[in-house]
């Protein structure tokens, strides 16, 4: 067996220089493709971020005209003009009629809409058990 091993043959000094410059060189080719590609993908990113940026400009600056339009159309004579404009003769509520609400449903209380909206269920409901056939047959079925 000890004949059958061959034996290293001693490289000339130049040849292994050689392939060391060869391999770094080889590396420096590589790092450098390497370093093209991610400039090259950073690049891009840095554009298309930019674009995505303008374009979350112009929708802030399209939400902010369409919220000044709507704020202006909520004041009292441009509703009022709208409903017009539609053949609706409404008003705004006064303060005295408007009840607000809890998320359940419920009013909240001691408003005195709520009070007098109560009180009228109860004069209907106290009419509409006493003298509930005094009234004509058209004028309670305008009531209901």
């Amino acid at each position: 067996m000890a004949k059958n091993r061959r034996i290293p043959k001693r490289r000339s000094v130049v040849m292994t220089n050689t392939m060391r410059v060869g391999a770094v060189l080889g590396m420096l080719f590589v790092m450098s493709i390497i370093n093209l590609l991610a400039s090259s993908s950073c690049q891009q990113l840095l554009k298309a971020i930019g674009e995505d940026e303008r374009e979350l400009a112009r929708l802030e600056d399209a939400r902010q005209r369409e919220a000044s339009r709507w704020e202006e159309m909520k004041t009292p004579d441009k509703i009022e003009r709208a409903l017009l404009r539609h053949g609706l003769s409404m008003r705004a509520a006064r303060a005295d009629q408007e009840v607000h609400m809890k998320a359940n449903g419920e009013p909240y209380p001691g408003q005195i809409s709520v009070a007098k909206a109560r009180q009228r269920q109860m004069n209907v409901a106290s009419v509409g058990a006493g003298g509930g056939a005094r009234m004509s047959t058209k004028r309670s079925a305008v009531r209901r």
